[in-house]
């Protein structure tokens, strides 16, 4: 084999492919810094990874503790779209956005369905672009075949998931504690978590 170890030779390569990334060599990129995205840099953090707080696209500075956009999508190895939907966020990962990622990349979509470009994501997992992406937010809940381009069965690499997270007992006890105690500050007249 002339030096070469067995599992360094391309009979092993070609059987396996290549092995994968340890936490400890994976970038996390945090887009969406709110509460989710906080526990998701506190997980990656604690997993071992680099983790990157990517700041607002169009962003014309980057806030302490972030890095800018161009930089998170150039550096990730694992994204994790957290962000709200507005016409700031609307289609932030798009054609360009995918083109300019690591081919290996994942993409894990948990904050709403319009941040990811439906057609420019599953053109990036047909193209090879991406490794992968999962979601559990559609542009139409309940998604179905005739309004969703994400539930063509020959889309590879993609999980789909309900958009059922937030039911568990945990999350109903905590709306009924909080749905309690603002109903009890109105009717006492100090009204808390007024939304404007």
């Amino acid at each position: 084999m002339g030096g070469v170890t067995w599992s360094q030779g391309p009979a092993f390569k070609k059987l396996l492919g290549d092995p994968p990334r340890t936490n400890s060599e994976e970038t996390l990129v945090v887009m969406g810094y709110g509460a989710i995205g906080q526990r998701m840099q506190a997980i990656g953090t604690a997993l071992g990874m680099r983790v990157l707080v990517a700041e607002r696209k169009d962003s014309d500075t980057v806030r302490e503790g972030r890095v800018s956009f161009s930089q998170a999508i150039g550096e990730g190895t694992i994204f994790m779209a957290a962000a709200p939907l507005d016409d700031t966020t609307r289609h932030m990962l798009g054609t360009s956005e995918f083109e300019a990622m690591d081919p290996t990349a994942l993409l894990i979509n948990v904050g709403r369905s319009g941040i990811v470009d439906g057609k420019a994501l599953v053109a990036a997992l047909q193209g090879g672009q991406i490794g992968g992406a999962a979601t559990d937010v559609f542009e139409i809940e309940p998604a179905t075949r005739e309004n969703c381009i994400l539930l063509d069965p020959s889309i590879p690499n993609l999980v789909l998931s309900p958009h059922i997270a937030w039911h568990s007992s945990k999350t109903f006890i905590g709306t009924n504690a909080v749905s309690k105690a603002n109903l009890e500050a109105f009717v006492a007249g100090s009204p808390i978590n007024v939304v404007d």
